[in-house]
This record gives structure tokens, C-alpha cells and sequence, in this order.
């Protein structure tokens, strides 16, 4: 078994598995420092239909992971490709969203914070232009 440590409090624990600590954090994190009108967005009713849609577009699967290893993984995040803090009008744009999984948009998260974001962000619309061809062929 490969284990990984918790970047938060050192636990080390399976990969792929979440530290016990995470939703304290994310908890603290709500309440402190994410923005207000964000945090009222996301608490949206506008915001629930249209992540249900993307979940539902995306077969609740992680489409990063599948796109890229062709592995199957849930996805019950979705993620805004140009952040809200970038691009307000686009917070409901159908093809700035993407299913990722925790691990993943996690990850992808981290990335964002290098060099290449802009290099991510394209790989993302193409996975979501892929999506969605898939999607009007199969209809």
C-alpha cells in the first residue's frame, strides 16, 4: 500500500484517502478567509442547478483523470477553469466548469499557483469542448 502524509498535520494515511483534519480546516477556512460573495454564490440556488448540470453532463467523473490516464474516478467537485476571482461573469458559464474529484481539484488548485496555469487551463477547455461534443453527438 502507498501511503502519503498529510500536508496539514503530518498524519500519514493511504493515498487517495482524506486526513481526519481536513474538514476542520476547511471549516475555519469558510468562516475566515474565503470571499463573502463568493461564499454567497456558492450557497446559491442559481449555483446548486448549475453544478447539478455539469455533474450530470460529466457523468459525475472525474474528467481530468479520465482524459488524461483514461482512468475511471468519481468527481463530486466541480471547478471554475478561470477562477470566480478572475472572471465573475463567468460563474455559470457551462464551459468554465469541470467534474473533478477532491484529490484532483486539489491538485489542480496547487498547480494554478505555478507557471503553468495558463498551460492547465487550456488542457481543461479542451476536455470540456471534448465533453461537450460528446454530448450533442450522443443526443
Amino acid at each position: 500500500m502507498i501511503n502519503k502524509i498529510c500536508s496539514r498535520c503530518g498524519r500519514i494515511l493511504p493515498v487517495g484517502e482524506r486526513c481526519s483534519c481536513q474538514p476542520a480546516y476547511r471549516r475555519d477556512y469558510q468562516k475566515f478567509r474565503r470571499d463573502k460573495k463568493i461564499q454567497e454564490f456558492r450557497n446559491s440556488s442559481e449555483w446548486r442547478e448549475m453544478r447539478k448540470r455539469i455533474l450530470i453532463r460529466d457523468d459525475n467523473t472525474d474528467q481530468y483523470v479520465l482524459h488524461t490516464t483514461g482512468a475511471l474516478r468519481p468527481g463530486f467537485s466541480v471547478h471554475h477553469i478561470i477562477p470566480l476571482s478572475e472572471r465573475w461573469d463567468l460563474r455559470l458559464d457551462e464551459h468554465n466548469l469541470i467534474t473533478l474529484s477532491d484529490d484532483t481539484h486539489a491538485s489542480l488548485e496547487y498547480k494554478y499557483k505555478t507557471k503553468y496555469k495558463s498551460d492547465i487551463q487550456q488542457e481543461l477547455f479542451a476536455i470540456v469542448e471534448q465533453v461537450t461534443a460528446a454530448r450533442v453527438a450522443g443526443d
